[in-house]
């Protein structure tokens, strides 16, 4: 039976977040090898366009599979970041919106009819938004896959209060996307129940952040070997990996919890992961902070799992809000699969309930500093105490609950959908 043609809509760039690497381009060239004919469209800036030798090597990678990526050039500077530099005023950020929107609309219609394609992925919200006008003219299928709550990630970053125009008006347009779409997407239980109190529907699908889990894996030969590499072998390495340095990323209660666990172990490393090294080493330096036996390194996508392997737990810490209590942090499912407990705050979305079900590390209030520190030691004591036998009970849960292999049939559902619109 022919399948539907797929159109993608992504506006936050491949090509500089490993995460769109692992939650776009893995699901999708899976799906282009079973024969579903999809065109990945991907907004980069013109400094990321400039990396010829990742844009061919995605290009190629893509195209294997079946898969035919086009990449959108956008002005819109980036504005989910922590400011260490100069910003870019609203003024600015509002006229690089509403262009790229005005030439992603347009590109999107051309997209649209000379690949014919029945169904429109949005990921987020302007693409949701551009697929809203082509779902009434086109009467194509709608997936809105917001992957986060942008109107309050915004109210986070930017300062905005809840009276702004600018919140209220991409809280509308949430509000017609949860109406109007034919399918939605949620991160998390969290997630799923707040989208829900907006506009109440029972067909929203759980879709978590997941992980190919030949790829995040657990080989002690492998952890051995690059202890020795980076010197490590006698530590007690405890890593932060954090993707983008965004406003809910909170780097000064890492460095906290950090300092209680050297109570424990003196000789503590403190491995942060970021593709923001520079940013964030500039950012500790501005406001003191202290990074004794903290190493802030960018590692290339292809070598994170190494360095998780190298580690002996894993720190999940964000800002506490409403946008934590939603998430599905990718890293979660990267540490555990990697064979690493851990050590995380509360109310950061199903992460809580996981860890406690099946005892693969420490849930803490960040709010009791004597929480935490009574949580290092009660996670301490479980490596100690299971070792190799705890490694292997975090693969299980990662394999269980985050592998792509089990939300791939929700994809083929919704793709394979030939239903007409009324």
């Amino acid at each position: 039976m022919k399948k539907n043609t797929i159109l993608y809509l992504n506006y936050t760039s491949i090509l500089t977040q490993g995460i769109l690497l692992s939650q776009v381009v893995i699901p999708l060239k899976k799906l282009g090898t079973e024969g579903y004919r999809i065109t990945l469209v991907s907004g980069e800036r013109s400094e990321d366009l400039a990396k010829r030798r990742e844009r061919e090597a995605l290009h190629h990678e893509l195209e294997q599979a079946g898969v035919e990526l086009v990449f959108f050039r956008k002005t819109l500077p980036p504005y989910l970041r922590v400011e260490v530099k100069v910003a870019h005023s609203s003024f600015y950020r509002g006229v690089c919106i509403l262009y790229d929107l005005f030439r992603f609309f347009f590109l999107t219609g051309w997209w649209i009819v000379t690949r014919r394609c029945r169904i429109i992925h949005a990921r987020s919200y302007i693409p949701g938004l551009i697929g809203l006008f082509y779902q009434a003219i086109f009467r194509v299928r709608l997936i809105f896959d917001p992957r986060g709550i942008l109107p309050e990630e915004l109210l986070l970053a930017r300062g905005w209060g809840k009276g702004d125009p600018r919140y209220r008006f991409w809280k509308r347009v949430e509000k017609i996307l949860l109406r109007r779409a034919d399918y939605v997407f949620a991160l998390s239980k969290p997630f799923k129940e707040h989208l829900e109190k907006i506009v109440p529907r029972t067909d929203i699908r759980i879709t978590p952040c997941s992980i190919d889990p030949e790829r995040y894996t657990y080989d002690q030969q492998r952890r051995i070997a690059m202890r020795a590499k980076l010197g490590l072998q006698d530590r007690f390495v405890l890593v932060y990996s954090i993707g983008s340095f965004v406003p809910y990323q909170v780097l000064e209660r890492a460095l906290e919890v950090f300092g209680y666990l050297r109570k424990e172990r003196p000789n503590a490393q403190l491995l942060i992961l970021t593709p923001d090294a520079e940013d964030m080493k500039q950012y500790a330096h501005q406001y003191g902070m202290d990074l004794t036996g903290v190493s802030i390194v960018r590692v290339p996508f292809s070598l994170v799992p190494d360095y998780l392997m190298a580690s002996d737990a894993g720190l999940l810490v964000r800002h506490t809000s409403v946008i934590s209590s939603v998430a599905s942090p990718v890293k979660f499912a990267e540490y555990l699969a990697c064979g690493l407990p851990v050590f995380a705050f509360t109310g950061i979305g199903d992460t809580e309930e996981i860890i406690e079900r099946y005892s693969v590390g420490e849930c803490v209030d960040p709010d009791n500093p004597e929480d935490i520190m009574l949580g290092i030691r009660r996670l301490l004591s479980r490596i100690e105490g299971y070792q190799e036998g705890l490694r292997e009970q975090c693969r299980d849960v990662a394999v269980k609950y985050f592998s792509w292999d089990s939300y791939l049939p929700l994809y083929r559902e919704v793709y394979g959908d030939t239903r007409k619109k009324d």
